[in-house]
């Protein structure tokens, strides 16, 4: 595109002799009398490419058209700035503002066209940059895309990957793998609710799916006995923590970490009163005390062959009020608040399932009070099933 050079000068015949010597070398002008015409001329024409301007003038400065066309207007258009004797500080000051050239009074066609082809160089240097910029953008923006898209699929098939294990830990003892998924949607829930951000959050629902995959090491004899275990059954049954960390920490992957510490310290109270090693309060990895209270909700709601399951609002109820098994103090109290506030999304996430519910009618107080059966109670370490979750 041939660019239009624009002439500003007050003074009529230095504006008109400038103009004809540009004509003569082939240039297309534009004249202005004042600093508002050449911001006027320029906003209105996109082919002006270089403005040749006096920087003393009446009303606007020749400093104050490039600052206002510079900043607000264009920023790519050139500028060659015409002084008198005594006007070099002005002049720098114009180079400052991104003037490419000043020409003084009086000066020859030759230094005329110099500054003009130096001054359309650079701008054609600059639109090149400019393209060669936005073409790597856009390159990035592709490649980014693209990594994106494929670290998607790697994050998604890591999440089934995880998923799997879990699932192979809990086939034995649940008839699908939704109740690890559940584990993981409700400590997603109640990390949130405690103010974790949205990727911590996701860290640690897919952490906790993995919370009993220990249950690998547990002999099927004891997982799936339907009577009371006995003493040494119970100690090979809450092994099932530390066998779970001896799998899971091995790996680097932060969330196979977070993993370990939940597959270790989920089963730990509170009070201390908990296992394999009675941490107590904070001492308990914050991430598996939220796995702590979501692995108990899912084992009051969920039947099992040694127990039936409690509808919502009983589970709630055990949880947050306790009853002879259960106690609030076997729970953070902070992440115990957060699930008081949030026990309707668990419910949801849970999912109605009639069967369930009906088993649970009528059934569940007697079930809570009696103490040969097996419910909340083998998880806190009672003499029955310690794999109620």
């Amino acid at each position: 595109m041939e660019r239009k050079i624009l002439v500003v000068d007050d003074e009529q015949p230095i504006r008109l002799a400038v103009t004809r010597r540009l004509q003569r070398l082939g240039f297309d002008c534009v004249q202005a009398a004042d600093g508002e015409a050449a911001i006027e001329a320029v906003a209105k024409d996109r082919q002006i490419g270089v403005a040749l301007i006096d920087i003393r003038m009446p009303g606007k400065s020749g400093l104050d058209v490039i600052a206002e066309i510079k900043s607000n207007i264009r920023s790519d258009i050139g500028f060659i700035v015409i002084t008198g004797h005594g006007g070099f500080d002005e002049a720098v000051e114009a180079l400052r503002l991104g003037a490419s050239d000043f020409l003084t009074k009086p000066f020859s066609s030759e230094q005329l066209e110099g500054a003009i082809r130096k001054c359309l160089e650079g701008i054609c240097s600059n639109e090149g940059k400019l393209q060669t910029q936005r073409s790597l953008e856009a390159e990035v923006m592709e490649k980014t895309e693209r990594i994106s898209a494929l670290a998607q699929e790697v994050d998604s098939a890591r999440i089934e990957a995880l998923e799997s294990l879990a699932i192979a830990a809990e086939h034995r003892d649940n008839d699908t793998g939704e109740h690890i998924r559940r584990i993981g949607i409700y400590a997603e829930i109640l990390a949130l609710g405690l103010g974790w951000s949205e990727a911590l959050a996701r860290k640690v629902r897919l952490a906790a799916t993995l919370h009993d995959i220990g249950k690998i090491g547990v002999p099927d004899n004891i997982l799936m006995k339907p009577g009371l275990l006995t003493e040494a059954e119970i100690a090979t049954m809450q092994a099932h923590t530390r066998i779970g960390h001896e799998i899971v920490s091995p790996s680097t992957d932060e969330i196979m970490k977070v993993a370990a510490t939940i597959a270790l310290s989920h089963h730990e109270r509170w009070d201390g009163s908990g296992y394999p090693y009675n941490l107590a309060g904070e001492a308990i990895p914050i991430e598996a005390r939220i796995a702590a209270v979501c692995d108990v909700y899912d084992a009051l709601r969920s039947p099992r062959p040694y127990k039936p399951a409690m509808d919502h609002r009983t589970a709630v109820r055990v949880i947050l009020e306790g009853d002879v098994r259960t106690r609030p103090q076997h729970f953070d109290p902070a992440v115990l608040e957060v699930f008081g506030n949030n026990a309707h999304r668990l419910a949801e996430a849970y999912g109605r399932r009639p069967d369930v519910e009906r088993k649970a009618d009528g059934r569940i107080a007697s079930f809570s009070q009696n103490g040969e059966n097996r419910g909340t109670a083998t998880f806190f370490g009672s003499r029955g099933k310690a794999n109620a979750i």
